[in-house]
């Protein structure tokens, strides 16, 4: 029997988790990552989890 949560289109919460929780916190945490750090960071943030082709 298959696990129907391995495919991506069945499983929401993977989805909502991968498009929108770690964008919208990054982006949040990001702004507090001067005040966290000390400094602010050289490099932009990707916010990617999966590769896109």
């Amino acid at each position: 029997m298959n696990n129907p949560l391995k495919d991506p289109r069945k499983n929401p919460l993977k989805i909502s988790y991968e498009d929108f929780w770690v964008p919208v916190f990054g982006r949040v945490l990001s702004r507090f990552s001067g005040l966290i750090e000390g400094e602010q960071p050289n490099e932009k943030q990707s916010y990617r989890l999966k590769d896109e082709d």
